[in-house]
């Protein structure tokens, strides 16, 4: 694996400045410096660009006689329309396209994804015939990091919170809850549900629009939430992740 989710490191990184080097902008946070518009995308092409030229090199020194496989690791949820309305089926349609394919759609067919390129102008840099070259082919395999599911509401129709009503997020507004209800039962983290049902879901997806590459998943996981009062044997016990991964892993079976 070259790299670990690229797509994520670019989010925390250059769109909402958590973690080094913390850029950012309005309205996704306040940072000294950065632009969350922009940088995540040229942050993206430019670990793109690293990884196929690793595969490269590695395909002609060391595969041949190590006889191993190269491949990228995308973090990806699974997005559910958040109504039946046509709207709000694209937005989910984008939202993956966004997620997913802005990673993995350069490393196997040489470009960015079409839904992107809607809906991006020149901020979206491009490859050259050279770099799209590089790229196309370049990983034997695809690593599925995966914990959960959201809804997926379209911004391009109707009024949207701050940022959600921007290109780098696809105008789509994501939430957990729907008429009140979550997609899953909640963990210690406010964007992570349980939904088993989209582990089977997402590599459903990566299957069809990659053509059946193959595929590992590589991070799946829970966090319970915080507990006041919570008994030393109860944490050993640990029941809710068993119950967890034996969900998740009825669904990928």
């Amino acid at each position: 694996m070259t790299i670990s989710k690229p797509n994520l490191f670019a989010e925390t990184a250059y769109e909402r400045g958590w973690y080094p080097p913390a850029h950012c902008s309005p309205p996704f946070g306040s940072c000294s410096v950065g632009n969350s518009d922009v940088e995540p995308l040229t942050a993206v092409n430019n670990m793109l660009l690293a990884h196929a030229k690793a595969a490269k090199l590695y395909r002609e020194r060391f595969q041949p006689k190590e006889g191993g496989f190269i491949g990228i690791v995308a973090h990806m949820f699974m997005f559910k329309p958040l109504t039946d309305s046509q709207f709000d089926r694209e937005a989910a349609n984008r939202a993956m396209a966004f997620n997913v394919a802005w990673t993995l759609d350069p490393l196997v067919y040489g470009d960015y994804p079409p839904e992107m390129c809607r809906y991006h102008g020149s901020e979206l840099p491009k490859f050259s015939l050279e770099e799209k070259e590089l790229l196309k082919g370049s990983i034997d395999f695809i690593g599925i990091n995966h914990y959960s599911a959201l809804y997926a509401k379209d911004c391009l129709h109707s009024s949207c919170s701050q940022g959600t009503d921007r290109a780098i997020r696809g105008f789509v507004y994501l939430t957990g809850e729907r008429d009140g209800i979550s997609i899953g039962e909640p963990t210690g983290l406010s964007i992570f549900y349980v939904v088993p049902r989209g582990m089977v879901e997402i590599v459903d997806y990566v299957k069809k629009r990659y053509h059946n590459k193959p595929m590992f998943v590589t991070e799946n996981g829970y966090s319970p939430p915080e507990e006041q009062g919570i008994k030393v044997q109860e944490l050993l016990h640990d029941v809710k992740r068993v119950e967890y991964h034996k969900a998740y892993l009825a669904s990928l079976a």
